[in-house]
């Protein structure tokens, strides 16, 4: 009889999970089964928005640090690229992590130094500590691992730095004459993302070869922050977790292609045709909850540091990086709400007089009070913002689904106190982005 009873519970619940679940999206009670973020261990870091300062001595400069963390016994490599705000990868580098391995990286150090992690950079010739696994315990790096990573990474010439430089400031490279790859300005900006990979060579993610060097282990955690310690212009810092994004399913051989439950990855614009997937990345939202507060005797002002998926994919040429801050780069909805649940927004007449088309580039830093956002009236000076930053999709990616998207709150007070953290999401990315104008609110939790 309790044979007969536990076939009949087995064969109860699968009848629940096959009626709940739809083939094709995620569908388990794991936890790591999953398009939501979360502040988990993960194959990928993404840093939404960086800036430093390339022109003061280092005590006045604006800078970002970013920390990556391996939480496991064995060594990691970490690759980081840093891309300009319109999505060009200017230079990329690898951290070797030791089992429990913590790295700190300034990027006032590379940008105007030429170090990435002075004095003596990061190597598999580090002894790991006696809790650890030695330094060619992973069974997924490279057989070649060992020797490409011992004198990595070291000081980067003068002549790539100031090329790099350019790209972030200016937004011109020599490798692409006139054509802009970065939108202009005094301070280097951009974005930076981290990736379990097998080996220390210098491939991009924009590279199919890429994808044959990702590994797939939920490893890494980290946390940036970025300081002012100008007193004439900031005197403020403000820190905020990395976007942990899991690899679903975790481990395994690089070069491998497994099948994942989610509907495409982080990486989608990039991989290859053929195995769309590769990356088994989480893909992010595009809808948020941003809260902001601006005015006042305080003198408060919210500036939105927004990272968005761009339009360009592998093999994109150098003129094609302006699309990224072109009519392509459009945002589809945003709507301010004032502390009275007043609600004020860009629409076409004769509802609002504001036809206002927004666009952003890839990595930005917005203050609430510019005009790109919706214009405020009344006596409040806080409240919310709903932002739809889907910029449609395009035709590159590997099904037709909105694009991805990261927002971090920072608000700062009488030029001194600063505070970030991230916007709600209101959908992962497993969620279809709703259309411009539709009813606001939390989406559901699959694609319909």
């Amino acid at each position: 009889m309790r044979t007969v009873l536990l076939a009949l519970a087995i064969a109860a619940a699968a009848t629940m999970n096959a009626a709940t679940f739809q083939s094709g999206h995620p569908s388990t009670t794991d936890n790591d089964d999953s398009c939501d973020i979360a502040l988990m261990p993960a194959a990928t870091l993404l840093l939404p928005y960086f800036e430093v300062d390339v022109k003061s001595p280092q005590t006045k400069a604006l800078t970002t640090l970013f920390t990556v963390t391996t939480t496991t016994q064995y060594p990691q490599i970490a690759r980081v690229t840093i891309w300009s705000d319109l999505g060009f990868p200017a230079l990329n580098f690898n951290l070797f992590l030791t089992g429990y391995d913590v790295q700190s990286i300034n990027m006032f150090d590379i940008l105007v130094r030429g170090f990435v992690a002075p004095p003596n950079g990061t190597s598999s010739l580090t002894e790991p500590g006696d809790r650890s696994q030695p330094n060619n315990a992973n069974p997924n790096f490279a057989s070649t691992a060992a020797v490409e990573c011992q004198i990595n990474p070291g000081p980067i010439p003068g002549s790539i730095m100031s090329d790099v430089v350019s790209a972030l400031t200016a937004g011109t490279i020599s490798l692409c004459g006139n054509a802009k790859v970065g939108m202009t300005h005094a301070n280097a900006a951009g974005y930076v993302t981290i990736d379990v990979v097998k080996s220390c060579t210098v491939t991009l993610p924009t590279e199919t070869a890429y994808y044959n060097d990702l590994l797939y282990d939920n490893a890494l955690t980290g946390d940036f922050a970025i300081l002012n310690p100008n007193d004439a212009t900031g005197n403020y810092a403000g820190g905020n977790p990395l976007v942990h994004i899991r690899a679903i399913p975790e481990g395994g051989a690089a070069a491998t292609f497994v099948p994942t439950n989610l509907p495409y990855t982080f990486y989608d614009r990039y991989t290859p045709r053929a195995t769309p997937a590769m990356d088994r990345r989480q893909p992010l939202p595009a809808t948020f909850s941003a809260r902001f507060i601006q005015g006042g005797t305080g003198a408060f002002n919210t500036n939105f540091e927004i990272w968005r998926e761009g339009v360009t994919g592998s093999g994109a040429a150098c003129s094609d990086y302006a699309k990224n801050f072109g009519s392509a780069a459009a945002v589809a909805d945003v709507v301010r709400f004032d502390e009275h649940e007043n609600p004020f927004g860009y629409a076409p007449c004769p509802i609002l007089c504001q036809p206002l088309v927004i666009t952003l580039p890839e990595a930005s830093s917005t203050s609430t009070s510019a005009p790109v956002f919706p214009v405020m009236t009344g006596t409040d000076i806080g409240g919310w913002m709903y932002l739809n930053l889907n910029n449609g999709g395009a035709a590159s990616y590997s099904k037709t689904r909105h694009s991805q998207n990261w927002v971090v709150v920072s608000m700062y007070a009488e030029g001194r106190y600063s505070v970030a953290f991230d916007a709600t999401m209101l959908s992962n990315g497993c969620t279809a982005a709703p259309a411009a104008g539709a009813q606001i609110g939390p989406g559901p939790n699959s694609v319909p």
